[in-house]
């Protein structure tokens, strides 16, 4: 989903069965705090109420978070691109997780955040 981007940006691709979206997000001050997201969210061990979530300082990457009950975890992503241009366009998503899978998103969030860019 995130791949290094020169000048302190991300290529942030979104597909699926029925999407593809793709969109350089400037992530200037924002890579530690995606990064603590996925560190925080990976520590959870029970469902919580609520929502969790984390936007970039322009908006154009959302991610929201939320966990029933029984350990089922959803995620909202949402994308934009070409903001404020006549062409601009906004993607959302979702996708579906066990509550366990968190840890090893965490671990490989620290482990891209940690890498140098090629």
């Amino acid at each position: 989903m995130l791949n290094h981007c020169q000048d302190e940006q991300l290529r942030v691709n979104l597909k699926g069965a029925e999407i593809s979206a793709s969109a350089h997000v400037s992530i200037f001050t924002d890579a530690g705090d995606l990064n603590r997201y996925f560190q925080e969210l990976g520590k959870l061990e029970r469902p919580w109420p609520g929502e969790r979530s984390w936007a970039s300082i322009e908006e154009d990457f959302l991610l929201s978070v939320t966990c029933t009950s029984l350990g089922i975890v959803a995620f909202r992503v949402e994308l934009r691109g070409a903001q404020g241009a006549p062409e601009g366009w906004w993607v959302k998503a979702g996708i579906l997780l066990e509550l366990g899978q968190l840890p090893q998103i965490a671990r490989k969030s620290n482990a891209f955040f940690s890498a140098a860019p090629p």
